[in-house]
């Protein structure tokens, strides 16, 4: 492959991730899925979007737990997420995907394991109703 090529790919490492509003740090985002059951009946082909999970290192905020325990409590509180690709770290968005009216399905915290030196990590898994590409959007700040 060319160079000019292969300095046109897009990197999987520099992304943003907020919440609403509000930029949240992750180390990782799984894999965003649209699919379809291919064993429904074809007149009537079930569409859906996979859950997706959001990874980063445990701190001192709560702001995840605490939103799971709101779904756990019963409140519907479903938040818009946006996850933009950017071309370099603090670079421009070249990819926006939004992900609509989703909510905690799971939290899990760290495991801990004595004979390791491992960074503490936290996992929210998202639920969600539409997922929308929404392409190259102007990046806020």
């Amino acid at each position: 492959m060319p160079s000019r090529q292969l300095n046109d790919l897009l990197r999987i490492n520099s992304f943003q991730v907020l919440i609403g509003d509000r930029e949240i740090g992750f180390a990782e985002v799984g894999r965003l899925t649209s699919e379809t059951d291919v064993s429904s009946l074809p007149d009537r082909p079930v569409h859906r979007f996979a859950t997706i999970v959001l990874r980063r290192a445990l701190t001192s905020s709560t702001e995840l737990y605490d939103w799971r325990r709101l779904i756990v409590g019963g409140k519907d509180d479903r938040r818009d997420v946006t996850v933009r690709q950017l071309s370099a770290p603090g670079g421009k968005v070249v990819n926006s995907w939004r992900l609509t009216r989703a909510w905690p399905c799971r939290w899990s915290g760290p495991a801990f394991d004595a004979l390791k030196n491992d960074v503490a990590c936290e996992e929210i898994e998202l639920a969600f109703e539409d997922l929308v590409w929404v392409g190259a959007e102007t990046k806020k700040g």
